[in-house]
């Protein structure tokens, strides 16, 4: 079992550099959320995501969910965590580390947690990939998609591409929880703005859009804004936007 392999691994010291046992749950040693070195606030921001996706998107024991951006499965944390019902997970990123970590301590034996290294260029996480890439599945194949702080570290043109990609693998009623820093009275979209939320850090640490130009992008690719909730990601400074295919289908209103 599963289980009996990861505590062979920490026994011998296999994984010992790269996870840590908290509260039952394997968590990334090396983390790429600086902020989030302390391991209860670790595991409270990972529940808070899967509360988001309740309260905001419905995800329910029949959800099948894409987590666009998975990173080091902090998603996938929060759900083993809670043990809230769905019907499968899939996480992609386009960093073969985070990736490998989370194949090796999040992959499960009933298989509903699968994990997908997507070989995408994007200057701040893969940078030696030459181009965009479509996501790998058929049309229609999940309800539900979740992308944390990913449009925060995209240009407009990949971010027209992937809604456009979550256009076509989402179902009719599908819903997006995504973030992403957004303001009103702003440039359409800025790249490291000077003195917003703190310095910034390399290529794409904070992409910045004015509201109307992301909204704008959202129907251009046939989707929907249904909810708004500015700095909604209080630790980061992010605002929430909750995105369907069928404007009646997300929960809540827009604001």
């Amino acid at each position: 079992m599963r289980m009996f392999k990861h505590l062979s691994q920490w026994i011998t010291g296999g994984g010992k550099d790269d996870a840590v046992r908290h509260q039952g749950l394997y968590l990334p040693r090396f983390r790429t959320n600086q902020d989030l070195s302390n391991n209860d606030r670790y595991v409270q921001s990972a529940v808070e995501q899967v509360q988001q996706l309740r309260d905001h998107c419905g995800l329910h024991d029949q959800s099948r969910l894409l987590d666009f951006g998975c990173g080091q499965g902090r998603l996938a944390i929060g759900l083993q965590h809670l043990g809230y019902p769905f019907k499968s997970y899939v996480g992609v990123d386009t960093d073969a580390r985070s990736v490998s970590w989370c194949r090796k301590w999040l992959s499960d034996d009933e298989g509903r947690f699968t994990f997908i290294h997507l070989a995408a260029h994007n200057a701040r996480y893969n940078p030696q990939a030459a181009s965009l890439q479509p996501l790998p599945f058929p049309a229609a194949s999940f309800d539900l998609a979740f992308l944390n702080s990913v449009f925060s570290h995209m240009i407009p043109e990949d971010v027209r591409f992937y809604l456009a990609e979550l256009h076509r693998v989402l179902d009719d009623d599908g819903v997006i929880y995504l973030t992403a820093f957004i303001e009103e009275n702003v440039p359409d979209h800025e790249e490291n703005p000077d003195n917003y939320l703190g310095k910034s850090r390399g290529p794409l640490h904070r992409v910045r859009y004015a509201r109307s130009f992301f909204d704008q992008m959202i129907q251009e690719a046939g989707l929907a804004t249904r909810m708004f909730l500015h700095h909604g990601v209080a630790r980061t400074g992010q605002s929430i936007v909750i995105v369907s295919k069928n404007s009646v289908s997300a929960h809540g209103a827009p604001n």
